[in-house]
């Protein structure tokens, strides 16, 4: 009975239904299974990815499909891992890469053009790494340094173009996880560089940064994090700003955008942009978000785990190195040794009602900050498996307890404490609680705001 109602319905709709079990590749194997019908539709969902590591077992599995011209003509993006298992976190972890496993795995990298629908390709690194001048340390030494990283990008990109080169449909949709917060100019300034990056209308970022497990009280002032922002908005978005359609830019672990470097998209123009994601990114400033509000084209916008930060403690000498601007802080007394203090009185309800006013086109809003199963030894908290760049099409919007945040150098093991869920947060020896006072007026701008996007559909 089942298997005759299936086959009656439009195919259209029996796709649909599949594709709801494309996550879960036993679900799909399952279902090839039960009939003909069934089986073709299953059978696409099941190879439209592709995915590949640098493991013998792996680069079998890829060449199989790959050396296939029915399963290879299905797969429409490309997930490759440069190392062997990006979820390994040890800073000290090795990868064990024969030379001929390393030999296969860039020769079936090489061979993208074997897929000839692909639009869409993935590059996974793993999410440890030091900035250079650790890297100078052998004793330092990381299972992918910066050199590596490039040498990887170089091999990936070289199979773009060449599939390019060799005529096949363009890969117009990259996403780079765990791409770490160092200048790399040496390969953002090549011609393949360009090339592949001209190509695309979707890019989407997750950045990663250095973190010490056993010292991390240093960390926020390694170099990379104030030289790295300049390059990612001239070199990474710049030139391409004005063929994006879809743009996210995530940090894997850290608030990010106005500290301790800032990340200045005042000049870059987003004239098509219909989708902006946006992870973890932290509003400083009364104008940091204009940038935002002169996308017209925008018809939806993401705040994932997105905060506004209220009270900041920053080291005298600080203060001076990243020639940070207080433009829009107050100053305020705290106990002797906190360094400099300042609050900032930027509310969401402010936020909600400016993009309400200011995106004539948006038609979704996403704010939301989910919480998964899973520690994190960055994070401390059990929430770190709901966060990610490849995640932002799962939310909901809701108000969040943590929406505010503070920075204090002076709190381990991370210098932006967030809130807790009742909202409650700790800053130079205080108990703060943002959340509460402002619940109301941001849950009212929230829902008006949901109201306009909705008279826009």
């Amino acid at each position: 009975m089942a298997s005759t109602t299936f086959e009656g319905l439009p195919s259209e709709i029996v796709a649909n239904i599949v594709s709801h079990a494309a996550a879960d590749i036993e679900d799909l194997q399952n279902i090839r299974l039960a009939n003909k019908t069934l089986d073709s539709h299953a059978t696409r969902e099941l190879f439209r990815k592709v995915f590949i590591r640098p493991t013998e077992d792996s680069v079998a599995y890829w060449r199989q499909i790959a050396d296939s011209a029915p399963l290879a003509q299905l797969a429409r993006r490309a997930v490759i891992h440069t190392v062997q298992d990006i979820l390994d976190e040890s800073r000290y972890a090795e990868q064990d890469i024969t030379e001929e496993v390393e030999e296969d795995y860039r020769k079936a990298v090489s061979a993208l053009a074997k897929f000839p629908n692909l639009n869409s390709v993935l590059i996974a690194f793993s999410s440890v790494c030091l900035g250079l001048a650790e890297n100078d340390d052998w004793q330092d030494d990381v299972m992918e340094p910066v050199s590596a990283r490039i040498e990887r990008l170089q091999l990936i990109f070289n199979a773009i173009k060449a599939r390019q080169d060799a005529g096949k449909p363009r890969i117009h949709s990259l996403t780079l996880m765990n791409l770490q917060n160092q200048p790399i100019p040496e390969f953002t300034g090549s011609d393949l560089f360009r090339d592949v990056m001209s190509q695309l209308d979707e890019l989407h970022v997750q950045m990663v940064q250095e973190y010490n497990e056993h010292g991390p009280d240093h960390d926020y002032t390694r170099i990379e994090l104030r030289t790295f922002p300049p390059h990612f908005c001239s070199d990474w978005l710049s030139p391409i700003a004005a063929n994006l359609k879809e743009l996210s830019l995530y940090s894997k672990w850290e608030n990010w955008g106005p500290l301790p470097g800032y990340f200045d998209f005042s000049a870059i123009s987003f004239p098509k942009l219909e989708t902006l994601s946006l992870g973890y990114y932290t509003i400083a400033y009364d104008n940091q978000l204009d940038w935002v509000l002169s996308i017209k084209s925008l018809k939806k916008l993401v705040m994932h785990r997105c905060m506004i930060v209220s009270h900041l403690c920053i080291d005298e000498e600080n203060m001076v190195e990243w020639n940070l601007s207080t433009r829009d802080w107050k100053s305020t007394e705290t106990e002797e040794g906190w360094g400099e203090c300042y609050t900032y009185s930027q509310t969401w309800s402010r936020v909600f009602q400016a993009l309400a006013a200011g995106l004539p086109n948006l038609q979704e809003f996403v704010f939301d900050y989910p919480r998964g199963e899973g520690f994190s030894r960055y994070r401390f908290k059990s929430n770190i498996s709901a966060y990610g760049v490849e995640d932002r099409g799962d939310l909901a919007t809701r108000i969040f307890p943590e929406r505010y945040v503070v920075f204090d150098n002076g709190t381990l093991p991370m210098h932006w404490p967030e809130a807790d869920e009742d909202g409650q947060s700790e800053w130079a020896g205080e108990l703060l609680n943002l959340h509460e006072p402002n619940l109301d007026e941001d849950q009212k701008a929230l829902d008006h705001l949901l109201e306009v996007c909705r008279s826009r559909q």
